[in-house]
């Protein structure tokens, strides 16, 4: 499982890897580019882009204390595909759940009416 700092440096490596392809990115870029809160350093991405390699998130072919030339792995990329068709189905349930709420306050108003008129009909 991967926490909140592995998880944003391996979303800038698949926004930068797009095709799926090394590239060679600079630390500064990666710590510009991380989020503030994290409150990253040299040491803390060398060390995340260790562990992430090591469970075979990301390919990493060359490093220094500069760069490194990394490519996202396809474990990598599928924990964000994941995560993308969870929010679809998500918005799909409350679109769903949305239209019974609807369906049944308007059949409950028709019903309401049916039995008013066949009270004053009958009574």
């Amino acid at each position: 499982m991967l926490d909140k700092r592995s998880k944003a440096l391996l979303r800038i490596i698949n926004e930068e890897c797009k095709e799926g392809t090394y590239k060679v990115i600079e630390v500064d870029d990666i710590l510009r580019v991380m989020p503030k809160k994290f409150k990253m350093d040299q040491e803390g991405v060398a060390q995340i882009i260790s562990y992430l390699s090591n469970a075979d998130y990301i390919s990493v072919k060359y490093k220094d204390e500069v760069v490194y030339c990394v490519s996202p792995l396809p474990r990598g990329r599928k924990i964000f595909e994941i995560e993308e068709d969870e929010k679809k189905l998500s918005k799909q349930k409350k679109l769903k759940f949305c239209l019974l709420i609807l369906l049944v306050i308007c059949l409950s108003f028709g019903g309401m009416l049916l039995a008013s008129y066949i009270s004053k009909k009958f009574l």
